[in-house]
């Protein structure tokens, strides 16, 4: 695969050339690119609760709503009265708007049931008509507080909106409804809000953001490449495959008609700083290598081939890893999330092969180029010369960790506990509006409507009876309203409006109207009747009279009580924004819903608010799940990577420990677990790993040529400390940009991530040390690979016939011996339990008078001794330094249990060896 990758560059300029113009046509899908704000995108599709919330809006209506609030000292004034009237009028009349309903609008069906005039007399606003307006407000309960405060401070114009309405029309319907409120010039204050509006700032402030994360990401980039390399070019290029990664990522997101939503609005600043850890090895691999006269003199082909031996595995590894922590959020339940997860993935496959393949061409194109980085810091030199400040530093915090691995590991267990029990603290909240700054339009205009009039979030609960007619009975009606009647003591339920409240309206209309003319028997006179008594207290004869009036006007009342009055829906106003609330107060009515209702009533809520807190039970069980699965595949990436699963799960005990102290940190600090957060875990698993990876790479290497273990994994920490710590810094101020967010969410998870990230660069430099020290990282095989040859089944006859793979499981059944040169390997006459296979130098087997027979690489000695139990037959001494494989009773008792058919072809291959020899001793004179 190298061989074939570096055959690229034997024309860079042309393969550079093809690389750009691929990547042009991906950008060039920006321009289709979309954003969606709306909750729906953060929501379940196939959830029960989002499906019925569908149904019932269907039936009902919609009630999403837009709240424009009108705030002065005294809103019966005549001045403020018209400029409501005039903001009403001009609302209603912005394309998008259906309706618009304020108290100047409004009708009043108590001064006249039968044809209800406004609550605001027609014609000029005069000191008299806002004085009967006042009236007649205070005289309809149901319009206070939802339409104008009780203390009189404070209006609302309710905008109803057209169905269907499209994004576009959206955003224009918004623009011109904000249009309209700036060019308000009274005396008073202007709020607005409602999801219409929130959707299109939430993507206004997207579209902000990612203008703003993209050049700040970069920016800080630059400094970071810059500050290791000291190269222009070796700044200028990461950076420039990085931005058309990135581009291409975003391009490909336009052409297959994914928006932005909240989820993937980090997803191009993630892929930026992620794609810089590969950019930061594979540029300081090649610095290194095109200083070396014996690699760069062999021209462009050799250069790509060195780099990629040397740092390609690793970086692959590292974005395999990346891959799986942003792959296991695909299947998260949220299509926002699943998203992210997705194109992630593709975008992390997209900037690895830029920086693995684009990187090393576009330096090998450019002129020049020894000159310059022979300027660079060679940092193997100054290994050998004397390491730099941070290379000595980690060096010498790494020598004690290994040394005191006991009191590290214990400290890092009684940390672990810790934030353990922090990670129990964690609450789960989704509130849409939080993710908004407290400094945000969006959230004073909530705050401001919330505190003047009723809450701007509706709950509806809807009540199915079993049979048509059921809500015609006075007795269904007494239980409505003593439902609303508890609900509206519920904390967060500012108002109730139900079929209840309208029949009371019409009922109070009724008897106003004043009753018949009678004659009065005693005086002879014609009076005017008694006004009737209410519905509630003579049900038989006022109660169908009332309905009589719904009945005759369905259309007026579609949105509370279905045509059969066999569903009625209650509509509750809330200041409630969060999951948590939500789903306790749905909780406090669903169980005084089941006390009060007879049996075979339904009682349901649903909402955008209730679907939002069904979503939260989403996120954590998403989270639960991306994050195992994440651990489970990149456990087993580091075991096949290693050889061993052994060495693969004491990688990943580091690894695991950011993810715990990500946990503690927000169960100690109070922060939900959101949207946002939910992501990080198995996000910085992935990417936690990248150092690790390095780490054991390197150590790989070098622990085959070192004394001790330790002296290899402080050698090893040596030289991957500017690397991983240069690195790590990038990310976590990649991470810290988006603290500039206009989202809260985003802004946690951007210092949350940084901190997560400077948690694993801890654990990679000091407790990956302290923990691989307890145990031997590097195998038989680890030890024997190289000396066996590249094809020790086809060279060495005891492994004849086992195959590569077979050689290898074989090997690590046994254990390696070294020998001096003229050191015996065996004595004569002693009793031996085991025989040796020679795998690097030479022996000589020690024969009477004098005969001694030569002992090659791949020969083998001790067998007899091993088969029979018998003494040594002859004397065996090493002539050069020797190693060799021992193979006792054990490893032939596991070999003949773990594999029975490599045994079998084992004990051939010992029994034809034993056979030449036997006809060798009898040729012999």
């Amino acid at each position: 695969m190298i061989r074939a990758l570096a055959s690229l560059a034997r024309r860079p300029k042309t393969w550079m050339v093809a690389m750009v113009a691929m990547t042009l046509v991906a950008v060039a899908g920006i321009s289709r690119l979309q954003f969606d704000g709306s909750v729906e995108s953060l929501s379940v599709p196939g959830d029960p609760a989002r499906l019925y919330d569908e149904q019932i809006r269907k039936q009902f209506g919609d009630e999403e709503i837009g709240i424009a609030l009108l705030e002065a000292d005294n809103i019966y004034s005549v001045d403020e009265i018209k400029e409501l009237h005039g903001l009403t009028d001009a609302l209603a009349k912005v394309p998008g708007v259906a309706r618009t309903l304020s108290i100047t609008n409004a009708s009043d069906p108590v001064a006249d049931v039968f044809n209800p005039p406004t609550l605001l007399e027609e014609g000029p606003v005069t000191p008299a008509s806002v004085a009967k307006l006042k009236e007649r407000v205070k005289a309809n309960p149901i319009y206070v507080p939802n339409l104008v405060a009780a203390d009189g401070k404070a209006a609302a114009v309710t905008l109803f909106f057209k169905g269907g309405i499209t994004t576009e029309g959206e955003n224009e319907a918004d623009a011109a409804v904000r249009k309209v409120l700036a060019d308000y010039k009274g005396g008073g204050t202007i709020f607005y809000t409602g999801m219409s509006t929130i959707r299109v700032q939430a993507v206004e402030h997207m579209r902000h953001d990612l203008q703003e994360f993209l050049p700040m990401s970069l920016a800080v980039m630059a400094v970071v490449l810059y500050s290791i390399f000291r190269s222009v070019r070796a700044m200028v290029l990461p950076l420039l495959a990085l931005a058309l990664g990135v581009g291409s990522l975003v391009g490909l997101m336009g052409w297959f008609q994914e928006p932005i939503t909240l989820a993937t609005l980090v997803l191009p600043s993630l892929l930026l700083v992620i794609g810089g850890s590969y950019a930061i090895h594979i540029v300081n691999a090649y610095l290194d290598l095109v200083r070396r006269s014996e690699i760069a003199e062999k021209g462009d082909e050799a250069v790509f081939a060195a780099v990629l031996d040397r740092v390609g595995l690793p970086v692959f590894v590292s974005a395999l890893t990346n891959a799986v922590g942003f792959g296991s959020l695909a299947i998260h339940p949220i299509p926002a999330i699943a998203s992210l997860g997705k194109f992630a993935v593709l975008g992390i496959a997209v900037v690895m092969v830029g920086s693995m393949i684009g990187l090393p061409l576009a330096l090998l194109s450019m002129p020049g180029r020894r000159v310059e980085t022979e300027e660079a810091p060679d940092h193997d030199a100054a290994h050998r010369h004397g390491a730099p400040r941070l290379e000595r530093t980690v060096a010498a915090v790494g020598r004690f960790c290994v040394e005191h691995r006991g009191l590290v590991l214990a400290s890092a267990a009684l940390l672990t506990v810790a934030m353990t029990y922090g990670a129990t603290l964690v609450e789960v909240d989704t509130d849409f509006l939080r993710a908004f700054r407290e400094s945000s339009p969006v959230r004073q205009a909530f705050m401001e409507i919330k505190n003047r009039l009723a809450g701007p979030n509706p709950i509806s609960v809807v009540i199915t009876a079993p049979e048509p007619g059921y809500f015609r009975d006075i007795t269904a009606l007494h239980h409505v309203k003593d439902f609303q009647n508890w609900v509206k003591t519920a904390d967060g339920v500012d108002t109730s409006l139900s079929l209840v409240d309208y029949l009371d309206e019409l009922d109070l209309g009724l008897q106003q109207a004043g009753g018949e003319m009678i004659l009065n028997e005693t005086t002879g006179e014609v009076v005017e009747a008694p006004p009737p008594k209410s519905f509630w207290e003579s049900p038989d004869k006022q109660l169908p009279q009332v309905l009589q009036l719904v009945t005759a006007n369905p259309r007026s009342f579609s949105g509370v009580v279905d045509k059969d009055f066999q569903r009625l829906r209650i509509t509750l106003r809330t200041s409630l924004t969060g999951s948590r609330d939500t789903s306790a107060l749905m909780q406090q009515i669903r169980d005084h819903a089941a006390d009060l209702f007879p049996r075979g009533v339904d009682v349901q809520l649903t909402g955008t608010l209730v679907v939002m807190a069904a979503t939260s039970n989403e996120i954590l069980s998403g989270q639960i799940e991306s994050t195992a699965i994440a651990f489970g595949i990149i456990l087993v990436l580091l075991s096949f990577m290693f050889l061993s699963l052994r060495v693969g799960a004491m990688a990943m005990i580091p690894n695991v420990i950011p993810i715990v102290a990500f946990f503690g940190v927000m169960g100690f600090a109070g922060i939900q677990l959101n949207l946002a957060t939910s992501i990080i875990a198995a996000i910085a698993l992935g990417i936690s790993v990248d150092g690790t990876v390095h780490y054991m790479a390197r150590l790989n290497r070098l622990v085959k040529g070192a004394e001790t273990q330790s002296e290899a994994l402080l050698a090893t920490l040596r030289i991957i400390a500017r690397p991983v710590v240069a690195m790590t810094l990038m990310l976590a101020a990649g991470f810290l940009v988006m603290m500039t967010s206009s989202f809260v969410i985003i802004s946690t998870f951007g210092w949350l991530t940084a901190l997560t990230m400077m948690v694993s660069l801890v654990t990679t430099l000091f407790l990956v040390p302290a923990t691989l020290s307890t145990m031997s990282v590097i195998s038989v095989w680890d030890l024997v690979s190289s000396r066996l040859g590249p094809s020790p089944h086809l060279t060495i006859p005891l492994f004849e016939g086992l195959g590569r793979v077979g050689v290898r499981l074989v090997v690590l059944l046994g254990n390696l011996k070294s020998f001096h040169s003229g050191e015996y390997v065996v004595r004569r006459g002693e009793e031996g339990h085991e025989m040796y296979l020679i795998l690097t130098g030479s022996g000589q087997v020690q024969l009477d008078h004098g005969v001694n027979i030569p002992l090659p690489r791949g020969g083998i000695v001790g067998e007899m001794a091993l088969l029979r139990r018998a003494p040594r037959g002859a004397d065996v001494v090493a002539s050069t330094d020797l190693d060799a494989l021992v193979i006792d009773e054990d490893f032939l008792r596991r070999l003949r249990i773990r594999y029975p058919r490599l045994a079998s072809k084992f004990f051939l291959n010992i029994a034809r060896i034993l056979s030449d020899r036997l006809d060798v001793a009898n040729r012999r004179p």
